[in-house]
């Protein structure tokens, strides 16, 4: 009978022979515990999906990373960990320390991978599957079973301190990075596309090139855990003010703000104006960009502080409409001067008739507001002249300008094939699926 991926206590039988025969044994343990936040997101049924590619992951191990003797089972009948007892070394003797950590982070970049782009629609934020690993003697005095309860705990642990030291390392690099000013901003344009002229940009954030955190997804990620988001987002602002410096002449800036920066003191009233004054930035041209999600979360403080910067001639734009929330009565409260199509709103809008409904309702509803709706993530032709036909004439996304250091002056106008105008050069339109995220 196949036995791998039975719980380990029910193979305690050739555990235990193992241990006795060699005198010591060693185990790695997968810890996949992160996956049950896919029940908490999407029910039992999503978990139960990703639960068995996982377990099918971990068998096709056998004769790729691990050896046919060596040993496949589960922590216990909940699956929270996959546990491989490894059989002896082929030179003999006992397994070293080096040796499991050299295993151990083979596995896990394996598992890893691979995990990712089978199980990806479920999964948030960038899945990390650790693997430790434990070592234990063979003892006369001390019962096998305690034994081998001892060594799967000491794998735990083993996880538990990578966990709290990639944790803390992350921190720390989190914290150089501002404290160093290696944020950089770059601005994607966004435009009047119908006369191709650039009405704003969006300022987005990035992390030092060649490292993990160039993704501001990544950035951000590490912040949440390390609880710095709200340093890491006011550094991201002041960078992009800073570097807004030159900034073209009746155009909009858009910047992303999280509903805390709206009580950062340095952020508000005389000391946000002195800002904008030494670079010579008109508060009519500042737009303060929060998503749906956090507008209707922090309402009635985001109204209350809202209407402070709205006083000072600031605007108000609300992102991801149309990404699945439903506040539009208290985003209309808002009075937001601008609202932004999320961009799986768009994407493949010519060839969905449900989503075109959509745009169609929401324009009218930004329409009666007197908002101005901009698409976002536009990446294709056919998606531009669809939202043009449905009376959306602002838009951004890598089909119409990728973010850049610099900015489009008006002398360099954008060149599209529109519906009623002749084409004037070629546009690639590949699908690109990095989304430019917000700062």
């Amino acid at each position: 009978m196949d036995t791998d991926g039975l719980p380990y206590r029910d193979r305690l039988d050739e555990i235990l022979l193992l241990l006795a025969r060699h005198g010591s044994m060693a185990v790695l343990l997968i810890d996949i515990s992160q996956l049950s936040q896919v029940e908490h997101d999407y029910g039992s049924r999503a978990y139960e999906n990703v639960l068995g590619t996982a377990g099918q992951l971990f068998l096709d191990l056998r004769g790729c990373e691990v050896r046919a003797s060596d040993l496949l089972s589960t922590s216990d009948k909940a699956g929270d960990a996959f546990l491989v007892f490894l059989s002896p070394p082929r030179k003999g003797g006992p397994a070293h320390v080096s040796e499991l950590e050299a295993a151990a982070a083979r596995i896990e970049n394996y598992f890893n991978q691979r995990l990712a782009k089978l199980a990806s629609p479920y999964l948030r934020g960038t899945l990390k599957v650790p693997v430790g690993y434990g070592l234990v003697l063979h003892n006369p005095l001390v019962m096998p079973e305690r034994l081998v309860a001892r060594l799967v705990n000491e794998a735990w642990e083993c996880v538990r301190y990578q966990q709290l030291q990639r944790a803390f390392k992350s921190r720390s690099q989190l914290l150089e990075i501002i404290l160093n000013d290696e944020l950089r901003t770059l601005f994607q344009p966004i435009y009047r596309i119908d006369s191709r002229e650039v009405m704003g940009y969006e300022a987005l954030s990035r992390g030092p090139e060649g490292t993990v955190f160039h993704s501001p997804l990544h950035l951000f990620d590490t912040a949440a855990e390390a609880d710095l988001v709200f340093e890491l987002d006011r550094a991201c602002r002041l960078r992009a003010l800073r570097s807004a410096k030159g900034f073209p002449a009746g155009t909009m800036l858009f910047v992303n703000i999280l509903p805390s920066s709206m009580y950062d003191p340095d952020f508000a009233g005389p000391g946000l104006l002195d800002i904008l004054e030494r670079l010579a930035l008109s508060p009519r041209q500042l737009v303060l960009e929060i998503t749906e999600k956090y507008a209707i979360e922090n309402y009635s403080l985001f109204g209350e502080a809202a209407r402070s910067f709205t006083e000072m001639g600031i605007s108000i734009a609300v992102d991801d409409i149309g990404a699945g929330h439903s506040g539009l009565e208290k985003i209309a409260n808002l009075n937001p001067k601008f609202l932004k199509f999320d961009m799986e709103l768009v994407r493949d809008i010519d060839a969905s008739y449900v989503r075109q409904e959509m745009v169609k309702a929401l324009k009218s509803f930004a329409d009666k507001m007197g908002s101005t709706i901009i698409a976002e993530g536009i990446e294709r032709q056919e998606e531009l002249d669809t939202l043009l036909q449905l009376g959306v004439d602002h838009g951004q996304g890598f089909l119409l300008g990728r973010p850049e250091r610099g900015f489009r002056t008006q002398e360099d106008p954008l060149e599209l094939q529109l519906a009623d105008k002749p084409k004037l050069r070629k546009v690639a339109t590949k699908p690109v699926t990095d989304r430019a995220a917000s700062s």
